[in-house]
């Protein structure tokens, strides 16, 4: 890994169900994870807005989220972004 990453803004389709005011890259939380966890680590974001560390640790595996907000819209759209990526990677 490079010391000095280029990563492009969120995706369209990471905006899909809802967006968040300072929502951050899936790329860019991956490459956090990686950085800084081993596999069966648990992710704590007890600002987690629309879940982006948590859909980051869902597609990398191995790996526990928890997240915590206060705002209903936010945890409403993490809950659709997580069914849509549970889908994708075979999770129930």
């Amino acid at each position: 890994m490079r010391s000095v990453w280029a990563i492009y803004p969120p995706k369209k389709s990471e905006k899909s169900f809802g967006k968040h005011p300072t929502q951050k890259p899936v790329e860019l939380l991956r490459r956090i994870i990686l950085a800084s966890t081993k596999p069966n680590a648990i992710i704590l974001d007890p600002f987690t807005g629309s879940s982006t560390a948590g859909i980051a640790s869902t597609i990398l595996g191995k790996r526990k989220f928890i997240g915590i907000d206060t705002e209903k819209d936010f945890l409403d759209v993490s809950i659709k972004r997580f069914k849509e990526i549970n889908k994708n990677y075979g999770k129930k």
